[in-house]
């Protein structure tokens, strides 16, 4: 027997050993394999010197248009796309130049080796002077510049081929080889750059053509263009030959070297009268290629407030950097006389001092016509809101009263008449509603759009209705853009938890309505009742009204209590309600709230149907532009409840203990209006008694309500909280206890936490080990470590293991020499 014991063991470990031999020699086997399989994938295409075909492998990706040879997918010459809008298509080879982009694998499997297919793009293309310069592509640029052009592209496939520059000039002859500035046309790499010179090249249109090298010269393509002048002779002129007063003039410097800067200058003498060096008047604006902008006084000093220079104003000065072989900037003509003006440009090298003394003279001049006007507007702005009230005013210098006119696109029309100037040189009439005025220029700020407002002397044409332009232009007058838009409507009822309650019977309303005097508040109660009337808008448009009652029905009595919506309507551009009639009523506000109150009151109609009667007499009616904001509530009886009880400490849900001496916080709900009520908490003890009070007035929209109630006084024991609005209790037991026991992560558990953590610590310790050491130790450990070895290679993303293969197979070794010393001393 004994014999047999041995015998039968030694068969056991003889066993066991041959299977771990035979699994160590897998894992030894499996090792190169899986290392031959993390190897970084192959990069697409050439990156250098350019290949006729090139070599693609799993991962790679390639472009629309671009030849190819697929390396390690099978000896397949096609793909299948596997996903979106390349699903089911064939990749082949030469790549189509009109391929679907997405990725394609062996045979339509997203888990075999695959390819992704992208369009070519060039991101950036630009010709700037010298690297890093701002981008003149499509300006003109002197000889002197064009010597150090440099030709800067960003682009996505620089992977796969390289991107080549060919210049061509005006015939379209390829110049390239001509006018490179660096070894070859070609960018190895996106971001970098390649320097043309063009500097000996003629005056003209040059065309700079960005395309790939090799297969990706077809759509991905871009041409930009550069004119050479060779005028190096510095000029200036203005955009206007005659203007207004009042109106700013750009002027143009031409010619000389890109980055220079060229003074250019107004004669004081050409200055108004008025000018007063101490109010720093503006002649040159800082716009456009200005680098600064002043004055220079008979010294020959510059000051950019020419009340800080002493002695006589020679002139206004403005220095313009060359931007390319132009230099743009901008004069105001508010200071200007009504005469013709002179602007000078100089040389580069002429200073403000050597044109002071004579020495430094302009090499051109520019004359703009200056036509007398002497009136400002200061009111209105820019922007009207049609139907809305406003100021107008202004300054009118030596004028007894101006006319105000309004432009569309042809003749100006009048707005208003004969406004009076006072001692001060100004005009000014109140509360004007600019699109309700009789005269026609009203009938044009009516409609929403951009128009031209001006004021003119009234002597000019003694308030004519129709002036043309060059007789508006020709007088003493001034002229702004006016926009006119029509008024949007906002406004809101102030809930409470959504709700309105039967007690207050009040909210306050805030929003705007601007351009109106009054909106219609219409209310529809879930059984079709009905109230409408008027609320009023400040004069800024706004709408704030506090306390505002509810109405009664307009059959009388409450709203029923339910569901309500509040409708607020207000008039549109046309300042009738709907298409202008209403049945039995005026067609405006009042007649609408009559209608309401009256003729919708008495039909006897559900909610939805006295909605939809409103809404067809107003925003659905033909035609209509009237504007309407809907708000639904509910009418509700006063209510508040206690929802939450719980230590300060300690924030929770329901109502939880609270030990003696914490800060007790008592949270709820109610419909109640902040301010004009308070909700009261008291705690009694069992036999009713008010041992601790605490009150609050103060609660968000929401209507969530909070208090606090120290517990000092109190022993531990049970005792209610109770809430009272005055017209509402509500009520919750709580318990005080001598200390909140906490769970170990600090969670207060209350009483159950020691219970329970007693019973099922026991129990669970000990059925569970016994049995799962004896069942799931074997399985577990061999399909484990399986499955971790696979996903520990994937995602180190082809990294090497430093451990010995198959050592997996050690562990299972034990176990099961472990299993069969067992399997034996059992049969023994």
């Amino acid at each position: 027997m004994t014999n047999d014991n041995t015998r039968s063991k030694a068969n056991a470990v003889f066993f066991s050993a041959i299977m771990v031999i035979s699994m160590v020699a897998v894992g030894f086997a499996a090792a190169p394999a899986a290392a031959a399989n993390e190897q970084p994938r192959p990069e697409t295409g050439a990156t250098g010197d350019i290949e006729p075909t090139k070599n693609v492998t799993d991962g790679a990706t390639v472009f629309q248009g671009e030849e190819v040879n697929f390396q390690g997918f099978s000896g397949a010459s096609q793909l299948i796309g596997v996903a979106g809008n390349a699903e089911g298509q064939v990749l082949e080879e030469n790549v189509d130049e009109s391929q679907t982009p997405g990725r394609y694998a062996i045979d339509g499997n997203g888990s075999k080796a695959s390819l992704t297919v992208t369009t070519p793009r060039i991101n950036t293309a630009e010709v700037q002077i010298g690297q890093g310069g701002s981008d003149i592509a499509g300006e003109t640029v002197s000889t002197a510049d064009a010597a150090n052009l440099q030709v800067f592209a960003e682009y996505n496939f620089d992977d796969a081929e390289e991107l080549e520059v060919e210049v061509q000039d005006e015939s379209g002859t390829d110049i390239t080889d001509a006018v490179l500035n660096d070894t070859d046309a070609f960018f190895n790499q996106s971001g970098q750059y390649v320097g043309l010179d063009l500097a000996d090249e003629d005056a003209g249109e040059y065309t700079v053509i960005l395309a790939g090298a090799d297969d990706l010269d077809v759509d991905s393509v871009e041409e930009l263009t550069v004119t050479i002048t060779t005028d190096e002779e510095v000029s200036i002129e203005t955009s206007e030959d005659s203007v207004t007063r009042g109106t700013n003039v750009e002027y143009t410097v031409s010619g000389g070297t890109s980055g220079d800067t060229h003074n250019v200058t107004i004669d004081a003498d050409d200055f108004r009268d008025s000018f007063n060096a101490a109010n720093n008047q503006t002649v040159f604006r800082n716009t456009g290629d200005t680098v600064r902008v002043g004055y220079v006084n008979n010294s020959g000093n510059f000051a950019t407030d020419s009340g800080a220079l002493s002695g006589s104003i020679a002139f206004a000065v403005a220095e313009v950097e060359m931007d390319g072989a132009q230099g743009v900037g901008t004069i105001r003509t508010d200071n200007l006389d009504d005469t013709s003006v002179d602007l000078d440009v100089y040389a580069e090298d002429a200073n403000v001092s050597s044109i002071e003394d004579g020495s430094a003279s302009s090499v051109d001049d520019a004359s703009v016509d200056v036509s007398e006007g002497q009136i400002t507007i200061d009111s209105p702005g820019n922007e009207y809101t049609i139907g809305s009230e406003v100021d107008v005013n202004g300054t009118a210098t030596g004028i007894d009263n101006v006319d105000v006119y309004v432009r569309n696109n042809d003749d100006w029309q009048l707005l208003l008449s004969d406004i009076e100037t006072d001692s001060d040189d100004e005009y000014e009439e109140e509360d004007v509603q600019l699109s309700n005025a009789n005269p026609a220029g009203a009938s044009i700020l009516g409609q929403a759009g951009t128009y031209r407002y001006g004021v003119i002397d009234s002597e000019e044409y003694n308030g004519a209705p129709n002036l043309t332009t060059s007789e508006f232009s020709q007088g003493t007058s001034t002229s702004q853009s006016l926009t006119t838009v029509e008024g949007q409507l906002s406004a809101e009822l102030q809930t409470i938890n959504g709700q309105i309650n039967t007690a207050d019977d009040a909210a306050d309303i805030t929003g705007n309505a601007e351009g109106q005097n009054q909106v219609a508040l219409i209310f529809v109660d879930e059984r079709g009742d009905v109230a409408a009337e008027l609320i009023d808008v400040e004069d800024d448009g706004t709408i704030d009204i506090e306390d505002k009652q509810i109405p009664n029905r307009a059959i009388g009595g409450q709203f029923s209590t339910g569901t309500v919506t509040a409708h607020f309507v207000s008039q549109g551009r046309d300042t009738n309600i709907g298409d202008g009639d209403i049945p039995g009523q005026a067609a405006t506000l009042d007649g609408l709230v009559d209608f309401v109150n009256q003729n919708v009151s008495d039909s006897n109609l559900n909610a939805d149907q006295a909605r939809q009667r409103i809404l067809s007499e107003t925003t659905e009616d033909t035609a209509s532009d009237d504007l309407m904001v809907t708000q639904t509530f509910r009418y509700a009886e006063s209510q508040t409840t206690i929802q939450s009880v719980y230590p300060e400490e300690a924030q929770a849900e329901g109502v939880n203990p609270v030990a003696t001496g914490e800060t007790m916080v008592v949270e709820g709900s109610t419909n109640l209006r902040p301010d004009s009520n308070s909700i009261t908490v008291e705690v009694l003890d069992e036999n009713g008694n008010s041992l601790v009070i605490s009150s609050t007035d103060e609660w968000a929209d929401s209507g969530q309500w909070n208090t606090t109630v120290d517990t000092s006084d109190l022993e531990p024991g049970t005792y209610t909280v109770e809430s009272d609005d005055g017209d509402n209790t509500d009520r919750a037991e709580i318990e005080i206890v001598e200390e909140r026991q906490q769970a170990d992560n600090g969670t207060d558990t209350g009483d159950d936490t020691g219970d329970d953590t007693g019973d099922d610590t026991g129990d669970d310790t000990g059925d569970d080990t016994g049995d799962d050491t004896g069942d799931d130790t074997g399985d577990d450990t061999g399909d484990d470590t399986g499955d971790d070895t696979a996903d520990n290679g994937s995602s180190d993303g082809g990294s090497t293991d430093g451990s010995t293969p198959g050592f997996g197979a050690l562990v299972a070794l034990v176990a099961l020499i472990a299993a069969a010393l067992l399997a034996t001393r059992r049969n023994n």
